[in-house]
């Protein structure tokens, strides 16, 4: 019965991949045991985690022998011979560290990730303008917040106490902390309509740019206590414009 080919399969490759974490998963495994059982046999210190380290030494040696036996037995019991065997190999090994590279790159973008690592919080300052033939009194008890998919709840943000240099609005901060190109910012109105702008900035706004005041925006949104936020009706409604501010790297 003949057995071997000369060439290589789809299905064959998948198989190869197949064996090749299971090389994985056994290497380690194997690894490990052997690595702590080698430790204790030849005394290896604990200090400082020695012990520890010698083990995993040992786990990624013995990963590395087992992964390609694997791959090459997957192969081999699929069919594939002689100088195939070796090109599957490679195929397989490359093959495997994309996919663990796709995971790693899907894993670390879900991550939040800090604006500015090395430095101080960027801060997000805003001035809030009343409707026309309204003065900022009515602003008095509003609280204003950033809320970002990376914040675990929203931030809060602060009114300046100093006078502004323009008494028909009122200023105030927030923090930037993380990268995200969806930022929301809320006022929220006591017992009344909170006010939603969707922030014009890129994930990462540390540009000169964003460090001069952008264009007066009305809201996106509007949203009763409770209730789903919906379009706003038109007509006269507070504005607000903002500008980065953070120290240089």
């Amino acid at each position: 019965m003949k057995i071997a080919i000369n060439k290589l399969s789809i299905s064959a490759i998948l198989f190869g991949i197949i064996g090749g974490i299971i090389g994985i998963g056994a290497g380690l495994f194997l690894g490990f045991g052997l690595g702590s059982a080698l430790a204790a046999a030849f005394h290896v210190s604990t200090f400082e985690g020695e012990a520890g380290y010698f083990a995993v030494a040992i786990a990624l040696i013995v990963t590395f022998i087992v992964t390609p036996v694997s791959i090459l037995l997957a192969l081999y019991w699929r069919g594939v011979r002689s100088i195939w065997l070796f090109i599957g190999l490679v195929i397989v090994c490359l093959s495997i560290a994309a996919i663990a590279a796709s995971g790693f790159g899907i894993w670390y973008a879900a991550q939040p990730h800090v604006l500015n690592i090395n430095g101080p919080t960027p801060l997000l300052e805003f001035e809030v303008k009343p409707p026309a033939g309204q003065s900022i009194e009515s602003l008095a008890k509003v609280e204003p917040e950033l809320d970002t998919p990376r914040n675990r709840m929203p931030m809060p943000g602060y009114w300046h106490t100093d006078a502004p240099e323009n008494p028909s609005v009122r200023a105030g901060y927030v923090e930037l902390y993380f990268r995200t190109s969806r930022r929301l910012f809320v006022l929220k109105f006591p017992g009344g309509e909170d006010r939603i702008f969707q922030l014009h900035l890129p994930a990462n706004p540390m540009r000169a740019k964003y460090r001069a005041w952008s264009e007066w925006q009305n809201p996106d949104f509007v949203a009763k206590a409770g209730g789903q936020p919906t379009r706003p009706s038109g007509g006269s409604d507070y504005q607000i414009r903002y500008k980065l501010d953070y120290q240089e790297r």
